[in-house]
């Protein structure tokens, strides 16, 4: 008894001790340091107010200016220039030391040829590095107010356990990862409150290019935003938790935590799932304990996808998390009573009691505060369990490494020849999955990209170049799938038309190689001089030169056949180029061989001009508006937006060559709205002030008829196809249009097509290419008038079963011989209609050339 005593006695003081000590790193005090509402001059969270990103980021310096416990690090400028913050908190002794803190996750991340003793020591030493990261999607913006009350309380705590805590984890606090969108939602819902369009939608994307779909880059990483935190997690910080905070829908459940829903991928470790599982489970004991109803798990939310801001972390051996509050009206609140709550989606079909969501709202106001104090106590209690479990997450990291280095084989290697179809494209995809944090090393010939299979991201890696399977996992028995939350293929080789293999490669033939290289891109040339040029069009880059080149004046022509020169082949769609002084700059600048032909070919040719291009600009906020748009700036079109007043007025063809329709409903375009489905009623649809409403109406319908029987060209995107094929007469009809979703669903698949590269829209193209498809259309042409001539541009394989190359799709004998890109010749232009999204996401760069040569085809002489 006496030694019990003497033992409690020498733990009580060494606690004691302890505390005294961690309660040394608390300066300065609270009442030193304002609190956000005292620094702003006005309560946050408060009904209708908000604090915009450039108040955010100055009430982060300036508690980084009065406690030790915060670092403030710009990950560099927004799209719109804008900073883009990271604040880094903890004690005041591992901020001074954060270099050995990085380096020790870097070494976990990646623990090959280090003995158990090492990883024993990093372990022992080891701070968890917890990333959270807040208001990718602007209007889900309680996240960005709630990060600056939980940096002030972090660096303001007294309490030795906020200061245990802090001593075990450092938290990477990202206040938005949008704070373009964050400045432009709080703008618009100040100028509105007050009115009865306060708290609604904006007309316009709130990312400059992308909106939504920021959360959908981050495996292609082609926005500013992405790749900056993609730099930050993986080349700097190495985090071993990632946690992302969102807002869903108003009216069903309060906050979504982990566990996840089905299906969840299978070449992520269970190791992942079992920590993220820990970690919401308390999440969800800490929300019960504060008397948080409305609580769910297992709901809507699945983790088969590796395109979301915490699904990517989960395939590189980051416990990734997602949190989904319910929405109020930005800063407005809104009252729901008990008989408009209700479940939906698989994990809840009705609105009820069950194991996943043990106590239901009841129904009342919700607030701005509400969301914010929800993500609050979810935000302590990821940061409470990393710090418990601080060497259970330290260790994970590490296995869950050693896992995927023991899935691959020494010897085996992903090969990536860069001698190949668009040599260009080969080395973007080798150097994407550098910047993913992968290894990839180049050949010592330097003839091959090498990406070995036996690294902590093999199964990554894998997961991106291999085809997918999605998984059918049903609910019950005789019951269908369960959905996939997003899209079922994300296979980078068929997306950009890059050829690979895998195989097993003697040590002889890899002595030598070394680490990928900013140099590593395809080095532009100009070959022999002559009186013409001829460049391939096999390459995207290709397009790229020759925007540039019209733009500089030279003269450029495109051949209508094929034709052999000095022993080289050149397809259909070849640019010639005369003389001039740029030639070798373009070549380098763009990366592309430049060959010079001992005399024009005797093939038939057609001059080419600088299209002006406009694009469709509605004020619903089109996101594949906003892909479209990024895309053609960064290849150097001639590009304009087009907004209804400017349809409406007509005379397009004075200032316009090319008209693209971004992938929309008919409805939407014509009307500004969607139109019910299958005879059901209409939806509430909230109406935005006067000058954003409607459509291009009847008068734009007949402008653009106008503009292409006085000689311009319509191109279409998907659905967009749906007005000119009705509007215009044309012999073409989708014969998928009125299918049901249990007839035909292909939800972001990679399909065969087949192409006719004799076409002008497949000028450059292979016989064969995967398109991406998520919406039933599939064309059948008819025989027209005398005054209209088509051409089926890609079609899919008559065998249904050939047409599936990864992905999951239902129904594909229903798209077997028929048209995927249709042309039309209509009055004196033209029309294309690209039946699927060939530039998706910006991501299918394998089918880019299909709007590319659609464009070129509106500035070719007939």
């Amino acid at each position: 008894m006496k030694l019990l005593y003497s033992t409690l006695k020498v733990a009580l003081i060494c606690a004691l001790l302890a505390e005294s000590a961690l309660a040394r790193t608390a300066e300065p005090t609270a009442d030193k340091i304002q609190t956000p509402s005292q620094f702003l001059g006005f309560e946050v969270g408060a009904d209708r107010k908000l604090a915009d990103y450039h108040q955010i980021v100055s009430y982060f310096k300036y508690l980084a200016s009065k406690s030790p416990r915060i670092q403030v690090e710009n990950m560099g400028p927004t799209t719109l220039n804008n900073d883009f913050i990271l604040a880094a908190i903890s004690t005041k002794e591992n901020l001074q030391n954060k270099a050995k803190y990085q380096e020790i996750a870097h070494k976990l991340a990646d623990p090959r040829g280090r003995s158990q003793q090492e990883i024993d020591g990093l372990v022992r030493d080891g701070k968890v590095i917890l990333l959270v990261t807040c208001n990718i999607h602007s209007t889900e913006i309680g996240s960005s107010q709630m990060a600056m009350e939980w940096a002030h309380a972090l660096v303001t705590a007294e309490d030795s356990e906020t200061l245990r805590r802090l001593s075990n984890v450092i938290v990477l606090l990202v206040p938005s990862l949008n704070p373009d969108g964050q400045i432009m939602v709080t703008e618009w819902y100040r100028k509105y409150v007050g009115t009865k369009y306060e708290g609604g939608r904006m007309p316009w994307l709130y990312h400059a290019y992308v909106g939504h779909d920021d959360n959908r880059d981050w495996y292609m990483l082609t926005q500013k935003e992405t790749r900056a935190m993609t730099h930050a997690a993986y080349h700097e910080w190495f985090p071993q938790i990632w946690l992302d905070e969102h807002q869903m829908g108003s009216v069903g459940p309060r906050l979504f935590v982990p566990p996840y829903a089905d299906p969840i991928a299978n070449s992520v470790s269970a190791l992942m799932w079992r920590g993220v599982n820990v970690i919401g489970s308390t999440m969800a004991w800490r929300l019960e304990q504060s008397h948080k109803p409305g609580v769910v798990y297992g709901y809507v939310y699945d983790q088969y996808w590796p395109g979301a801001t915490e699904g990517t972390p989960q395939f590189k051996n980051i416990f990734g998390l997602l949190t989904e509050a319910a929405s109020a009206r930005i800063a407005t609140p809104i009252t729901l009573s008990a008989t408009e709550l209700s479940g939906g989606g698989k994990g809840l079909i009705d609105y009820m009691k069950t194991a996943n969501f043990p106590n239901p709202w009841a129904g009342g106001t919700w607030r701005l505060r509400d969301i914010m104090d929800y993500e609050r106590i979810a935000s302590d209690a990821i940061l409470e369990t990393a710090s418990y479990h601080r060497e259970d997450f330290l260790r994970g990291t590490e296995a869950m490494a050693m896992e995927q280095i023991g899935d691959g084989k020494p010897d085996e290697f992903w090969l990536i020849h860069r001698d190949q179809r668009d040599p260009m494209t080969a080395a973007k995809l080798a150097h994407l999955l550098d910047e993913h944090g992968a290894e990839v090393m180049v050949s010592a010939n330097g003839k091959d990209f090498l990406i070995p299979t036996a690294q902590p991201y093999g199964r990554f890696v894998g997961e991106l170049l291999g085809r997918q399977r999605y998984p059918k996992v049903r609910v019950a028995m005789g019951q269908p799938p369960l959905r996939p939350y997003d899209v079922t293929a994300w296979t980078l080789p068929l997306l950009m038309g890059v050829d690979l293999t895998k195989e097993m490669l003697p040590p002889e033939e890899t002595k030598g190689a070394r680490r990928i290289s900013d140099s590593d891109w395809p080095q532009g040339r100009v070959e022999g001089g002559s009186p013409v040029y001829a460049l391939s069009p096999q390459t995207n880059s290709s397009t790229h030169l020759l925007n540039a080149a019209l733009k500089a004046k030279d003269s450029v022509s495109i051949t209508k056949e094929g034709f052999t020169a000095n022993g080289v082949r050149y397809a259909p769609g070849t640019i010639l180029i005369q003389p001039s002084s740029n030639l070798q700059q373009l070549a380098a600048k763009y990366h592309v061989v430049i060959r010079g032909l001992d005399a024009k070919p005797n093939v038939a040719t057609a001059l080419v001009k600088e299209v002006r291009v406009g694009l469709y600009k509605p004020w619903s906020a089109s996101m594949d508006e906003g892909w479209t748009r990024w895309l053609l700036e960064q290849y150097e079109f001639n590009l304009k937006n087009i907004d209804n007043k400017t349809m409406k007025a007509g005379n397009l063809q004075a200032a316009y060559d090319a008209i693209i329709l971004p992938d929309m409903e008919k409805n939407v375009i014509v009307e500004g709205k969607p139109k019910p489905q299958d005879g059901s009623p209409a939806e509430y649809f909230e109406e935005l002030p006067p000058e954003y409403t409607g459509g291009i109406g009847k008068e734009g319908v007949k402008a653009l008829k106008d503009f292409v029987e006085a000689g311009g060209t319509l191109i279409t995107l998907a659905s967009s196809g749906e007005l000119p094929i009705e509007e215009f007469n044309l012999p073409v009809r989708n014969v998928l249009g009125r299918v049901r979703p249990e007839e035909f669903s292909s939800p972001g698949s990679l399909l065969r097509i087949n192409l006719d590269p004799h076409n002008p829209l497949a000028y450059g193209m292979p016989e064969e290419a995967a398109a991406f498809v998520n919406e039933p259309i599939a064309y059948q042409t008819s025989i027209p008038g005398a005054d209209i001539e088509r051409s089926v541009v890609a079609w899919y394989p008559t065998d249904s079963e050939d047409i599936l190359l990864s992905g999951w799709i239902n129904g594909a004998d229903r798209l077997a011989r028929h048209a995927a890109a249709v042309t039309l010749t209509y009055g004196k232009g033209k029309i294309a209609l690209l039946g699927f999204r060939v530039q998706n996401r910006a991501q299918t760069e394998g089918t880019f050339k299909l709007l590319f040569n659609a464009i070129q085809w509106a500035g070719t002489e007939q």
